[in-house]
């Protein structure tokens, strides 16, 4: 009778630990859609992230798989930002540790410049492109903005945008800023935070080669450009 007793209670053992660690995956990989304040009250952390890198246009198109003009559908705060948090239980004011954070920004496409030979998109259609920045909320309900090495998301103007294909199959902004290239207005150097003199640097460097990188485009898409600003 004991030892029915005693595998009894190891089998609820056994269910207890199987279903907490089911919440607790749960909870680590759920995605949470915050609410949005206006992104310019918002702090900005940024943190350094590896990419590759390209450094002219030629190399930029020849890794991209596909280019497009588009144009966001709505204002960076009110896109879906998908954040996936480490909870720490031990008690509630523990500071969530974001594991990843990224945006899903819909955009309407007015113009492919190229695509794979196995995609079938069409002028007209919408599509949900990831970029690697969101906001989050902290454990004081504080809203910011995190970001990777200093990214800007797409505006809301026509936009020239680099893209390749994740591991899940989603189309992203490959070559951080230097992916994405507003075809109607000029650009400007953010300067929304303090940064240290080292950070400036890259900062300056980074937005030149945007600019010298941006020149070409615009002269090798002058036509498509000028057809799309200008529909007959």
């Amino acid at each position: 009778m004991k030892s029915k007793k005693r595998l009894v209670l190891i089998v609820i053992l056994l269910l207890i630990i199987v279903i907490t660690n089911l919440l607790t995956q749960k909870e680590e990989g759920e995605i949470t859609k915050l609410p949005i304040e206006k992104i310019a009250k918002l702090p900005i952390i940024n943190s350094n992230g590896n990419y590759i890198r390209y450094e002219n246009f030629d190399t930029l198109k020849q890794h991209s798989e596909l280019i497009i003009i588009a144009k966001a559908t709505a204002e960076f705060e009110h896109r879906e930002h998908m954040n996936t948090f480490h909870e720490t239980p031990e008690d509630k004011y523990q500071p969530n540790f974001l594991i990843d954070g990224i945006t899903k920004t819909n955009i309407h496409i007015k113009k492919i410049l190229q695509q794979p030979e196995d995609a079938h998109f069409n002028e007209g259609d919408m599509l949900s492109v990831i970029e690697p920045i969101t906001i989050l909320e902290d454990v004081d309900n504080v809203k910011k903005i995190k970001t990777i090495s200093n990214y800007q998301a797409i505006g809301m103007e026509d936009t020239i945008l680099f893209l390749t294909k994740n591991s899940f199959g989603d189309y992203g902004v490959i070559n951080m800023n230097n992916g994405h290239y507003s075809v109607t207005t000029s650009e400007e150097l953010a300067t929304t935070r303090k940064l240290s003199a080292s950070e400036a640097r890259e900062q300056t460097e980074d937005f030149k080669l945007h600019q010298k990188i941006k020149e070409t485009i615009l002269k090798t898409y002058h036509t498509e450009i000028n057809e799309v600003q200008n529909p007959s």
